[in-house]
């Protein structure tokens, strides 16, 4: 049997073992939170077909008057992977990622629940019934025949809770890019990181590890037959089958990862790459990363103010905003590519804007003297 078809049944065995769970969902492991106020409740959302995640939840804060019809539109209105459609009243379709439930699509309809956990939910009078403090508010894409309450969820992702931006450790070269996220799942909450990789035309998930490998000296990979077996970064290791397996998977933004066909897929521009040490029991997504630090040192001597670059990312002109200089005057400006190379060197005004239409597309850093003081951000350029 090939690894990749050996991913493929774990993952299918993930999914009914999620399906037959009966662990319980509480409040404190909702990652995303929507809107304001002193009460709060869960939306569970069940979509209610043959996919490993097909359950969700999100939270909502309000002030004691809102109703689920309420919390369906904000979160519609804060999460660019959800939408609803509401008409009269009632609720029609729910869409989120790869996800959709539309009304009537094979007899199945949107119904509705509330209850003080997943266990207790009961169906309730529709999207208008008024929200309790601390309560569960679900809504399940089912046929009444019979009715299928909500199951245990897994927590939404807040979408742009990490981009390309929040990236520190850039590799390769090129007017394209992506961000690899690699997640040991030690569930102590601190064990996903995140590298920015360049390249042109096309590349593979594989292409982009290997070059992380050979840039960060912390992190090794270990590969075999185009299949994914180790990762190892400073103390953290994966390693393939002890005891569990690494699953990949694609996203545009952290809210909608997806599983993939492994490091074989060919990358996208502007798109997430995840790696999941998983036993599969249930699948668990790439988690909020954080950045991995730039090992290579772009720059020796630099002091630890920042300064605001906008816009970013930048097309044409890109000014600088600092509350530590006086950017109105004359700035020595550098900016290198994420090879290290500098692309740009000049003497500047700095409200006067810096020009960079002619670079291509990808990130940068720029760094400014002043005063034998130097200040460093990254930009992207679009």
């Amino acid at each position: 049997m090939k690894k990749p078809l050996l991913s493929s049944i774990l993952a299918f065995v993930g999914f009914f073992t999620f399906q037959n769970a009966q662990a319980q969902f509480n409040f404190s492991e909702v990652e995303y939170w929507i809107g304001s106020g002193t009460d709060s409740s869960v939306l569970v959302v069940d979509f209610q077909n043959a996919t490993w995640d097909s359950a969700y939840a999100w939270g909502y804060l309000h002030n004691g008057t809102a109703t689920g019809e309420d919390m369906l539109n904000a979160i519609a209105a804060a999460d660019v992977n959800f939408s609803v459609a509401i008409a009269g009243g009632f609720l029609n379709d729910i869409v989120y990622g790869k996800q959709q439930g539309i009304g009537g699509t094979n007899g199945f309809f949107w119904s509705t629940w509330s209850g003080t956990s997943i266990a207790t939910l009961s169906m309730n009078a529709g999207i208008s019934t008024s929200l309790a403090n601390g309560e569960y508010f679900g809504c399940s894409f089912t046929d009444f025949s019979p009715a299928l309450a909500p199951r245990t969820p897994i927590p939404a992702f807040e979408p742009f809770g990490f981009t390309a931006q929040d990236v520190d450790f850039w590799v390769g070269n090129g007017t394209d890019s992506a961000v690899l996220v690699v997640d040991f799942q030690d569930a102590s909450g601190s064990s996903s990181f995140a590298w920015g990789y360049l390249y042109s035309g096309i590349a593979t998930g594989q292409d982009m590890l290997e070059a992380v490998d050979a840039a960060d000296a912390n992190f090794s990979v270990a590969i075999s037959g185009g299949f994914l077996n180790d990762i190892t970064y400073n103390s953290f290791a994966g390693i393939g089958g002890n005891p569990n397996f690494w699953g990949t998977y694609s996203a545009t933004n952290l809210g909608n990862w997806d599983l993939n066909i492994g490091i074989g897929d060919t990358l996208q521009n502007g798109e997430l790459f995840g790696c999941s040490y998983t036993d599969f029991d249930p699948a668990l997504r790439p988690g909020h990363p954080v950045a991995a630090p730039n090992t290579i040192g772009l720059f020796e001597n630099e002091m630890s103010h920042t300064l605001d670059l906008y816009p970013n990312p930048a097309s044409d002109v890109l000014f600088i905003g600092s509350d530590h200089f006086s950017t109105s005057g004359e700035l020595n400006i550098k900016i290198t590519d994420a090879m290290g190379r500098i692309v740009v060197q000049n003497t500047v005004y700095g409200n006067s804007g810096i020009n960079v239409s002619s670079l291509p597309k990808g990130i940068y850093t720029l760094s400014f003297t002043e005063k034998n003081t130097t200040a460093v951000q990254r930009f992207i350029k679009q």
